[in-house]
This record gives structure tokens, C-alpha cells and sequence, in this order.
């Protein structure tokens, strides 16, 4: 009886160990997010963390928003490519300086509506444009959607592109941006986001473009008075793993990661087109004045963007985009 109890302790005690293991054996994660916590970007990553995260497979994803991981996404896909990074959300506009290629998503008018978009980023461009980012040391889990991106101002509505005469206007910094609004009849300026609130405010600038979440989010509607829906703007998100994180991964983490990244992306771009319609009817009732305009006037104006892309890159993967149904 005595041998059997001793066995018996000796037995839990590895147990004990072997638990005591698993738990410091987890992996975390960090997922390195600019835009603030309420950001609809940053509830579904939260939403792909936690069921990640319940199916106990050795890894803990956690969201860090609100750039605390860095200044700004340029520095988290130096980050990401180094593996100082190991996971974060960015846009690809800042891609293109690192792959040119990228360029093709900043260009006017290539996505004609969501499922447009959807159709696109799920065939062979979302497939090919992925292979180039995994050479660059990033994989990818997701494609994120932010909706349309329009032109706000202080000034006046933007029906037709002569209204936009005399005006500046904030754009990221993406060469391709700023011949976009040049072309329709702007003045760009290429200015970090986090100062654009203050230049509006200041009358340093007359507006800038964004999508319509980001407007409200960013409280834009206390220092601009017009929302003016150009569309000409839709340029994709990436949800990317440093590619020194994932060769660390097991193959049943990364297959639960990728499955999870797929449902990730059509809840996020399925969340996207309700904060989308949420937030024109917010802006309204905070008395933004919102007006349709002339679209096939600024996708004429902005046709010669295109030709700069072409030289570069050929217009093999343009048509394919254009010419997806």
C-alpha cells in the first residue's frame, strides 16, 4: 500500500511538472496596430486573437493599438521583415515603398464595390500579391477592407473635380496619392495623420481624404464641415506574421492561424461595410454636410495616375483587377 501511494505522488508530481510547462511554454504574440483601440480594425484583430487564443494550441495572440509598438506602419514593416515585429496590421500604401508592386492598390478606381473587392483579393492578385510579401519576410494571414476613401474640407461640396481648385488637402505619403488628388484638381499634402486634426483646425490645411470611419472615429467633424463621396480611394489592409516568427510556429499553429486568418478577413470586411453606413449617418447627425458627386468626371481626371504604374510594372495585373467579375 505504501509503494503504491508513493508511486501514485510520483506519478501527480510529473503531471504537476509536465502542466507547470505547457503554461510557461506559451507563445505570445504581439499584434502591433497605429489606429486606436475603438478602431473597427482593431475589434476584429481582438475578435481573431480570442478565438485563437481559446483553442489552447500553445500560442496567446494580444493586440497592441494605438501605435505602441511604433510610430507609424512604416516602421512595423521594417520591423516585421527584421522580426523585431512579430505581427501587425497595415495598410498597403506604405508597402509600396518597400514593394512597388503594392503601388497597383493606391491607384484610383481599381475596386468598383465590395464584392468587387472581395472577388480580387480572393483570386489570383490576393494570391500573387501575398507570395511577393512572404519574399519580404511578412505572411499573410488576412486582407483588411476600411471602405472608400473620400474628400473632406472646411470649404465648400466637391461635386465636379474645379471644386477642388485652391484647396489642400492631406494625403498619406504615396507618391501615387499625390498625383491622385493633383489630378483631380487638388493641391496634396503629404502630412503624418497625427497631424492632420491640428492642421485643420489651424486652417493650415482645407481638408483631406479618408474613409468614413476614420473620419468620425478621428472626430474629424469638429474642424471640417463637408463630406464630399469621391470613392476614389479603397486600398486594402494586410494582417501579417513575420516570416523569423512563423518558421517558429508548428504546422497544426500555423494551420489554425491561417484557418482562423480566413474567417478573420470576411468578418472584418463584413464589419467594415456596417461601420461604413454607421458612420455617414453619425457624421450627418454631427452635422457634416455629405453629397454625392460627378464619379465618372474624377475617374477621367485621374487616368493619366495610371500611366506612371504601367511604365514601371506593366498593366498585365491592372487588367486582371479591372477586368474581374
Amino acid at each position: 500500500m505504501k509503494n503504491h501511494f508513493i508511486k501514485l505522488s510520483v506519478i501527480i508530481f510529473f503531471i504537476l511538472i509536465n502542466l507547470s510547462s505547457n503554461s510557461f511554454s506559451q507563445t505570445l504574440i504581439r499584434i502591433a496596430s497605429v489606429s486606436g483601440p475603438s478602431h473597427h480594425h482593431n475589434v476584429a484583430l481582438n475578435w481573431f486573437a480570442e478565438r485563437v487564443n481559446k483553442q489552447n494550441i500553445g500560442i496567446e495572440f494580444k493586440v497592441f493599438s494605438g501605435a505602441q509598438l511604433g510610430n507609424d506602419e512604416r516602421e512595423y514593416i521594417e520591423g516585421l521583415e527584421q522580426g523585431t515585429i512579430q505581427m501587425a496590421q497595415v495598410s498597403t500604401g506604405p508597402i509600396g515603398s518597400f514593394i512597388g508592386e503594392f503601388d497597383i492598390f493606391s491607384l484610383p478606381y481599381v475596386f468598383r464595390n465590395t464584392d468587387h473587392f472581395k472577388k480580387v483579393l480572393s483570386g489570383p492578385i490576393g494570391q500573387k500579391y501575398s507570395k511577393m510579401l512572404e519574399k519580404k519576410g511578412m505572411v499573410l494571414i488576412a486582407w483588411f477592407d476600411n471602405g472608400d476613401r473620400h474628400v473632406f474640407n472646411s470649404k465648400r461640396p466637391i461635386n465636379k473635380p474645379s471644386d477642388l481648385s485652391g484647396l489642400k488637402i492631406r494625403v498619406i505619403k504615396s507618391a501615387v496619392m499625390v498625383d491622385t488628388i493633383n489630378a483631380m484638381g487638388g493641391s496634396a499634402v503629404p502630412m503624418a495623420y497625427g497631424e492632420l486634426y491640428t492642421a485643420l483646425q489651424q486652417g493650415v490645411l482645407d481638408g483631406a481624404e479618408n474613409a468614413a470611419g476614420n473620419i468620425f472615429n478621428d472626430k474629424f467633424f469638429e474642424v471640417s464641415k463637408f463630406v464630399s463621396l469621391t470613392q476614389h480611394f479603397r486600398p486594402p489592409g494586410v494582417v501579417v506574421v513575420s516570416k523569423k516568427t512563423w518558421d517558429k510556429l508548428t504546422d497544426q499553429q500555423k494551420k489554425v492561424i491561417l484557418k482562423e486568418g480566413a474567417a478573420l478577413q470576411a468578418h472584418e470586411i463584413d464589419l467594415t461595410t456596417k461601420i461604413v453606413e454607421d458612420s455617414l449617418k453619425q457624421l450627418e447627425q454631427k452635422g457634416m454636410k455629405i453629397n454625392k458627386v460627378d464619379n465618372n468626371s474624377f475617374a477621367t481626371a485621374v487616368k493619366p495616375v495610371y500611366n506612371g504604374y504601367i511604365l514601371k510594372f506593366g498593366k498585365q495585373d491592372l487588367d486582371v483587377i479591372l477586368n474581374t467579375k
